[in-house]
């Protein structure tokens, strides 16, 4: 018998869930993580705990719930909180935490871009609204505050993202999550299910 996996990557937990074809549940369990407040307006999680914490979930919801049913996973399906950023360099390896949707650092950043004329273009092309929260901010914010470590970058990408590439190897991102980073346009950014070839993973 075939089953269905579920992984929420949220703000505070990783919650998994098993449901037959059917849609019932065969079980849940759920891990939770801190999140760091080093400075005023600072929200931070580790990536890597956020991960091994998955994976703990994962692994014994699979032991106590799915095998002893003698069910086989056909799938595994993602979802996460909008606009987290995370930098890795060119092995993939994390330079520091993950920063999350409520951080707030950019708002001098924000506040500059929105007030000005291309604000208001890139607001038009993208949909998504100047915010402290969108990657590009953030990603503003690194480079002006962080430059060695906006300079190390290789890669910038949401948490959910960054999980799936350490289960499978390929940089990934769907449509929701891309449409938040403030990064996508229509003429610019081709995605699709297979590896991404968008500002954010290249």
């Amino acid at each position: 018998m075939d089953c269905i996996i579920t992984i929420e990557i949220g703000t505070g937990a990783i919650r998994v869930v098993a449901f037959d074809l059917k849609g019932s549940i065969l079980g849940s369990s759920k891990g939770s993580y801190p999140t760091f407040h080093a400075k005023p307006d600072y929200s931070e999680q580790d990536p890597e705990q956020m991960f091994i914490t998955m994976l703990y979930v994962l692994k014994n919801l699979l032991n106590d719930k799915v095998y002893p049913k003698k069910y086989t996973v056909s799938c595994i399906c993602f979802s996460a909180s909008m606009h987290s950023l995370l930098a890795v360099d060119k092995d993939g390896v994390p330079l520091g935490n993950s920063i999350t949707w409520s951080d707030n650092r950019g708002k001098k950043e924000a506040a500059d871009l929105k007030s000005s004329p291309m604000g208001s273009e890139i607001y038009s092309a993208t949909g998504t609204p100047i915010h402290p929260m969108s990657s590009l901010i953030k990603i503003a914010w690194m480079k002006n505050n962080q430059p060695e470590k906006f300079s190390r970058t290789s890669k910038f990408m949401p948490i959910k993202s960054y999980i799936i590439q350490q289960l499978s190897g390929a940089c990934v991102i769907d449509y929701s999550i891309a449409s938040a980073t403030g990064l996508m346009t229509e003429s610019r950014w081709s995605i699709s299910s297979l590896p991404c070839q968008c500002a954010i993973c290249t």
